[in-house]
């Protein structure tokens, strides 16, 4: 959750303070972000708030929120932020966010930490507590915590408690097996023709169907070049009425790149940050686009192969002999390049 999402509509109840001390309930990302026709939460009606999901990470957290510590007593303000998405494998169609932020008490919550508290819980979470293993896109884990619902999706977080009993836990399952294939949509798969959110509770299309997943939104133009910076919000157009939120995180590739020109695909994480107060949760889907490598064909990052699998050069989570044929053909692509740059004088 960013800033505007900080405004919780749920109060903590005997019940959450009681789950914080039961055994977590193991389940599906498809069952946690379950919604009603509203587009309110279904889980969050089952009583149970300590649940733990497995997936891939997507992103390192320092990738989206600025995670240093700052204190200052203010109105909403949080300080450091800490965000991660896991996505769901297999049949489990679906993906988790999980946030924190330092200063509950300015906000929903109680208290604040203080800076070094804050580093401390940094140090924990990012870190699998057995092993010591920094944690990286591409990882699978388990994550176990409390939750609460807001913005059109249920965030694992710590429901602005900075006590140990709602620490939630991120633990490593196995290193380096790699980020999922973007899923290839167009604008029409998530907005409606007149440029509505295309919202859908059974969530088998639309926006629920790709929330908090890794997706390569195909042949659209930036419409505000200008506002290209980290952490800014541009706008995504098919050149056919059809927009959607484009939410830049804080990579360098932002800094050393200018906003790519033309027919771009993007690739980032479907996300949902529903406006208004009280918010609406059938609205509000965009794409978190983590860094930028200078492509002037794909806004986002570009390395999506396996990290267990470096022959895997089509990223299809198998090396075979589509590999070495995309490998040769590449190869033949840069050999003829190089033949008429050669003949041009070049080189």
């Amino acid at each position: 959750m960013v800033k505007s999402s900080l405004i919780c509509i749920s109060v903590l109840t005997c019940s959450a303070l009681f789950a914080a001390s039961t055994s977590p309930q193991p389940v599906s990302h498809e069952q946690l972000q379950a919604v009603h026709p509203d587009g309110t939460s279904f889980f969050d009606d089952s009583g149970s708030l300590m649940v733990s999901v497995e997936g891939i990470l997507l992103n390192s957290p320092e990738e989206y929120l600025n995670p240093d510590p700052n204190s200052t007593v203010q109105e909403w303000f949080m300080g450091g932020q800490w965000q991660i998405y896991i996505q769901g494998e297999g049949s489990d169609h679906a993906g988790t966010a999980c946030w924190m932020g330092q200063n509950y008490g300015n906000g929903p919550g109680d208290e604040n930490y203080t800076n070094q508290q804050w580093l401390d819980e940094l140090s924990r979470l990012n870190r699998d507590p057995q092993t010591g293993h920094i944690f990286r896109p591409g990882d699978r884990v388990r994550v176990t915590g409390t939750y609460l619902f807001y913005a059109g999706k249920l965030n694992i977080n710590e429901n602005h408690e900075i006590g140990e009993a709602f620490d939630f836990t991120v633990e490593l399952l196995e290193p380096a097996v790699g980020l999922p294939q973007p899923e290839k949509i167009q604008l029409s798969d998530v907005k409606n023709p007149d440029n509505t959110d295309l919202f859908d509770e059974t969530r088998n299309t639309g926006g629920e169907y790709y929330q908090s997943r890794l997706v390569k939104l195909e042949d659209v133009q930036i419409s505000d070049p200008e506002n290209w910076a980290p952490g800014a919000e541009l706008t995504a157009t098919n050149g056919s009425g059809l927009t959607i939120p484009i939410k830049l995180g804080l990579g360098k590739g932002f800094e050393n790149h200018p906003c790519p020109e033309g027919e771009i695909d993007i690739v980032g994480v479907f996300d949902q940050e529903a406006p208004g107060f009280p918010p609406d949760p059938t609205k509000g889907y965009r794409i978190i686009v983590l860094d930028y490598h200078g492509s002037s064909e794909v806004l986002g990052t570009l390395d999506t192969g396996r990290g267990n699998m470096p022959s895997d050069i089509n990223g299809d989570f198998k090396v075979d002999l589509e590999d070495f044929a995309e490998l040769s053909l590449n190869w033949l692509k840069t050999a003829s390049g190089l033949y008429k740059a050669l003949n041009n004088g070049l080189i």
